[in-house]
């Protein structure tokens, strides 16, 4: 199967540990995406999703600036490397119960995130390509 490059978005948003919650969600609804990334002394240090923030400020009636965001981030971050593939990057997802992985180059810098979105539009493409195949074979397979 492909490489986690080949399919991860390459647009990922950060926010510093030091910001706060409302800082990750003006940070999401700004870049219209589910989950940023927490970044402590230029590093992937966690995420947080929309579910964090429902969970550990909205849900516990908390005012979302004076929550740190290091405090609703998930940690420690399960990630990616950009070589490996999608299977493997699926196998952690399912194991780790997670739908986004940030994936990481070799140098520990953030080259993207990958979601069970990213993995089900490439499956869906994989399938119409085989579709595809078996409608052009399927005269001569009458024969």
């Amino acid at each position: 199967m492909s490489a986690v490059s080949e399919i991860m978005s390459k647009g990922v948003v950060t926010v510093e540990g030091a910001g706060t919650a409302a800082d990750a969600v003006a940070a999401m609804v700004k870049n219209r995406v589910g989950a940023v990334i927490v970044l402590q002394q230029g590093r992937p240090a966690g995420i947080i999703t929309e579910r964090d923030v429902l969970k550990k400020v909205s849900a516990r009636n908390v005012t979302p600036d004076k929550v740190s965001a290091k405090s609703i981030m998930s940690s420690p971050l399960i990630t990616v490397r950009a070589i490996d593939s999608v299977d493997t990057a699926a196998a952690a997802m399912a194991k780790s119960k997670v739908k986004r992985l940030p994936v990481l180059e070799e140098d520990g810098s953030i080259a993207g995130i990958l979601s069970v979105t990213d993995i089900a539009i490439k499956l869906a493409k994989i399938l119409a390509d085989d579709n595809s195949r078996y409608r052009s074979l399927r005269p001569t397979l009458d024969l």
